[in-house]
């Protein structure tokens, strides 16, 4: 999924979700731009909620912020300033409430879960309402965890409830081993930027990014940050790119269904030829040699 400017989606209460030990009761993404009213409207009436008031929720939310900055408190926390890198969680019957800064806004992820599996991985990692914010910094494999949860929600392939279920357990796993992470060792500048700069691509997949203005966002030229880049990762900010996306395009050709057009459209390729030649040349072999057989089983 290349996350639109909003997409959310609840779910209902399905029958045996209780067995599994953790639910998904809703999941989604918010480009939210400088100045907008926030939060937006269209949620449930039991979600909604106004900065005077607040709200409480009866389950837990896990909230990642990618980009902008905001404000977030509880009654049980007090007020924290949040950045790009933060994930912070929403507390079943804590009082709370946040939003984004009029001039910066933000992009948010989050996933509401429940379920005495969820209850006890929270416990195990020592998370507290006390101290709900978490600097986790920009991980690619963390945000891949939210984006599964909302790809699936989005396709409900069979069974779907169940995969959201544990993929929401996942969230709470990596956050423990970031929170591990960091604690042992940091990361240089050099390496923070390209941390960065492989998460917006990420969240770009479905389309193209102007590399002069990442590295000026990152406050790097762009020749600085193509070298720090290829020093970390062995290939240049656009090789990387295109691997992302023909990664992506393998596993949607395998299990997916899709036809070749609409997985070329959907990552944001010129033409499904030029989609179609750098996908041989890249992996030995056409599109349609690894593409899902139609009418097979689908994946999540």
């Amino acid at each position: 999924m290349n996350p639109k400017r909003r997409f959310f989606r609840y779910l209902p209460a399905y029958a045996g979700m209780e067995e599994w030990g953790a639910r998904v009761l809703d999941a989604g993404f918010t480009n939210v731009l400088p100045g907008a009213e926030y939060p937006a409207p269209g949620h449930p009436e039991d979600h909604h909620f106004s900065w005077e008031n607040g709200r409480r929720l009866s389950a837990y939310t896990f909230i990642y912020i990618t980009s902008g900055a905001g404000v977030f408190e509880s009654e049980a926390s007090g007020t924290a300033a949040i950045s790009a890198g933060n994930v912070f969680v929403l507390f079943p019957g804590v009082w709370h409430r946040f939003r984004p800064l009029q001039e910066s806004g933000w992009d948010e992820y989050w996933v509401e879960c429940e379920g005495s599996a969820i209850d006890s991985a929270v416990e195990r990692i020592g998370l507290e309402a006390a101290n709900p914010v978490i600097d986790v910094g920009h991980d690619d494999a963390f945000l891949r965890c939210f984006l599964n949860i909302l790809e699936t929600v989005e396709a409900e392939p069979p069974g779907f409830e169940a995969i959201v279920g544990l993929r929401s357990l996942e969230i709470i796993a990596r956050l423990r081993s970031l929170r591990m992470i960091a604690a042992e060792q940091g990361f240089t500048p050099g390496q923070k930027a390209v941390k960065q700069s492989i998460l917006k691509m990420r969240e770009n997949l479905g389309g193209t990014l102007e590399w002069d203005e990442l590295a000026k966002d990152l406050g790097m030229s762009y020749s600085s940050f193509r070298r720090v880049f290829r020093k970390e990762t062995g290939l240049s900010p656009g090789s990387y790119f295109i691997e992302m996306k023909m990664n992506r395009a393998r596993q949607l050709l395998a299990s997916t269904g899709k036809t070749i057009q609409e997985i070329s459209d959907l990552l944001g390729f010129e033409s499904v030829y030029y989609f179609s030649r750098l996908f041989k040349a890249r992996n030995g072999m056409p599109p349609s040699a690894t593409r899902k057989p139609p009418g097979a089983a689908g994946g999540g």
